[in-house]
């Protein structure tokens, strides 16, 4: 651990990031993983960069705790998994989008002394 290091803090902040845009991204519109990937990339400015190891596990996390759903959709010889955000995870959302509101300005202000 490095913690003179950006990608330390970059990599501990994506880890937090992921979850929020995941609600945020599911919040428009029930996705599956390549999709949510990609929309969590680009609403974050490519600063969020969902790999597979970040991605489902955080997902997995959401669906266990109730926040999301998963639909099974058959796409030709495949199935794909769908996952749609639940009355508690648009809550969540909510909440994260006040809190990360409240802190944002905060840091700003911390990095600017």
């Amino acid at each position: 651990m490095k913690l003179e290091e950006p990608t330390y803090w970059r990599d501990l902040i994506n880890q937090s990031l992921v979850r929020f845009f995941l609600l945020k991204v599911l919040r428009q519109e029930p996705r599956h993983g390549y999709v949510l990937s990609k929309a969590i990339e680009e609403m974050s400015l490519g600063f969020c960069h969902p790999t597979q190891s970040t991605l489902y596990p955080a997902l997995a996390e959401l669906q266990k705790g109730g926040y999301v759903q998963v639909e099974i959709e058959q796409s030709g010889n495949r199935a794909r998994k769908i996952y749609k955000l639940t009355i508690k995870g648009r809550d969540a959302y909510v909440a994260a989008a006040k809190t990360w509101g409240e802190i944002i300005p905060m840091m700003n202000r911390a990095a600017t002394l």
